[in-house]
């Protein structure tokens, strides 16, 4: 019976709201349990916001770092702290952890608390990395593999925690005070209630995510001459300099109010829901607006990804360049970030301005053309997840099939349905609606090679089968004579391991299961040969089940596609048919 719950989520804002779906499951799945959230000192007043929860822990490791009495940091200091604290939560004798973390000292953490009910990131005795959950599993290779990831984070963050994200919406607490003080804000700078209101975060955490300052002003003059719109800027104190320059730049600077820096967590919350409008870069903010029911314009840069970070809920518009190194890999440090330049301000008003007057998003006739330019609506699909409508009909790639592919496949292998049930959700008529597929027949070749390679993974993981099964059969014998041999067929899955891993460095739309492939295998345990020889064997059948179904899928939405352009052709040809003179 679980009666306490700990939850770790010591990263982001944005992650924090993004983790609200998943503690509004917990709660409806244990309505009587008492749930502890447990956060980093910088959002100690933020995660007041979330709903659901009973206690808070505060993890203040910053203390060390900024001392006022300018004390040198002693880890001694830091141990003992860090001993005191997990000692209290350990008392406290939880029946089920979540760590919705991925960082090492959360994965230390929780070695320390032996709580043996536990979802997420973690590591065993000896300190390597264990990660049991399946949809963990998938978080941690999702990062290598963004360009083909179909999955919301807060999609991630709730099936991580065994509940189900379209039940539970994310979801913010609001206090009465917060309305009070914003008042005041828009008595002093003269708005009323009846004025259109849209809120431009300029800023982000990373320089390189951001829209340039010039943009922004360009956008916030256009909205105030075409729809009479109050603007007001929203942001962290370090973020002032670039309000700054925004209103320096503005022709009408008496219709922008400068509020960076100069907003509390409750006050932010209300004036972001106070807004019809927001338009930021991909931030905790932008989070905050989806929580509380603003409409957004989401700008997605650099790192930044709308399939993870979309803001979750339908009916909001997303901006991003469609070109090849769009999004950037983590870690990357762009020294030219050309996807920033790819969005004009003006499409943005003549989007706001059409949706503004029909209360719908719709693709703009002046900007039907764009082709490095992704131009998203976000919806809930017919499978109940959060999806991405384009209002751009760009030319299809590779990568837009296998994504559609990969949200069927893992809803099937992470546990969601069984493999053999699917949620009937027609990819190729998905496709068809969202891209312009007339280029299926010069995607055809590269489609057979990627079929060719999900053909060799089924073959490598059938051979790993047998190599596994013989080494099960041998350790039973008890044979010392048998020892020689082990040793030749663990060679023998240790080649065949690199060739499955050369195969998706080779094929980067297989690489999702070869990785998949490798993190299962990160979480054997023990010595026991006969047990390490069954687990291997589980991987490779995985492994051969999905290299299986995923070549299936392939096909089958290959053949729908090359089909209706048969038929699209055919009845192109038949309209031809006309009268000639002197027949």
């Amino acid at each position: 019976m679980i009666e306490n719950i700990l939850i770790l989520n010591m990263t982001r804002m944005g992650d924090l709201v993004q983790s609200t779906s998943s503690i509004a499951g917990l709660r409806k799945q244990y309505p009587n349990a008492c749930i502890t959230l447990m956060v980093t000192s910088a959002f100690e007043e933020f995660s007041k916001k979330i709903p659901c929860i009973n206690k808070r822990v505060v993890f203040d490791i910053k203390q060390f770092v900024d001392r006022v009495d300018k004390k040198q940091m002693l880890w001694v200091d830091v141990y003992k702290y860090l001993e005191s604290i997990l000692n209290e939560l350990k008392d406290r004798n939880y029946d089920l952890l979540i760590n919705l973390s991925h960082s090492k000292l959360s994965a230390f953490m929780i070695s320390y608390l032996k709580i043996k009910n536990m979802r997420g990131f973690g590591c065993d005795a000896n300190g390597d990395r264990v990660t049991l959950n399946p949809w963990m599993q998938y978080f941690g290779i999702e990062p290598f593999n963004r360009q083909l990831n179909p999955f919301n984070l807060v999609e991630i963050f709730t099936r991580s925690a065994g509940v189900a994200p379209e039940d539970n919406p994310i979801r913010l607490l609001t206090k009465s005070d917060g309305i009070e003080s914003i008042t005041k804000f828009f008595e002093i700078d003269g708005t009323n209630g009846e004025e259109l209101l849209i809120g431009i975060q300029a800023g982000s955490s990373l320089e390189g995510r951001r829209w340039p300052p010039e943009s922004f002003t360009m956008i916030a003059d256009g909205l105030i001459e075409n729809l009479g719109a109050k603007i007001i800027l929203l942001g962290v104190d370090s973020e002032k300099k670039l309000s700054e320059k925004i209103i320096s730049l503005a022709k009408h600077k008496h219709g922008i109010t400068d509020l960076t820096g100069k907003t509390n967590v409750d006050q932010l919350t209300a004036l972001v829901s106070r807004c019809s409008y927001l338009i930021t870069n991909d931030t905790g903010t932008m989070h905050v607006a989806a929580a509380v029911g603003t409409t957004i314009i989401g700008l997605f840069f650099a790192h930044a990804h709308p399939y993870e970070t979309a803001p979750y809920s339908a009916g909001h518009l997303i901006f991003q360049a469609r070109i090849a190194c769009a999004p950037c890999s983590y870690g990357v440090e762009c020294n030219n970030v050309i996807c920033t330049r790819k969005v004009y301000p003006e499409h943005l008003l003549a989007m706001i301005r059409s949706h503004f007057i029909e209360g719908s998003w719709r693709a703009i006739d002046t900007i039907s053309e764009l082709s490095e330019v992704n131009i998203h609506e976000t919806y809930i699909g017919v499978d109940r997840r959060l999806r991405l409508r384009p209002l751009v009909k760009n030319f299809l790639t590779l990568n837009d099939i296998f994504r559609e592919i990969y949200s069927e496949h893992w809803m099937r292998f992470l546990g969601v349905v069984k493999v053999q049930e699917s949620f009937h959700c027609n990819i190729g008529t998905l496709l068809l609606i969202d891209y312009d597929c007339s280029n299926i027949i010069d995607l055809s070749g590269q489609i057979d090679v990627k079929s060719c390679a999900l053909n060799d993974i089924e073959k490598i993981a059938s051979r790993g089968i047998c190599l596994a099964s013989e080494i099960t059969s041998l350790c039973s014998d008890e044979i010392s004579t048998q020892i020689i041999r082990i040793k030749s067929l663990s060679g023998e899955i240790e080649l065949l391991d690199k060739r499955i891993n050369q195969v998706g460095l080779i094929h980067p739309e297989v690489k999702p299961i070869t990785d998949m492939f490798a993190k299962r295998k990160e979480n054997f345990k023990g010595n026991d040969p006969i047990q390490l020889s069954q687990e291997t064997r589980k991987c490779y059948q995985m492994l051969r089940e999905e290299g299986k179904s995923l070549g299936g899928l392939l096909a089958s939405v290959s053949k729908e596609l090359k089909a209706a352009h048969v038929d699209t052709f055919h009845a192109a040809v038949s309209s031809m048919s006309v009268e000639v003179p002197g027949r």
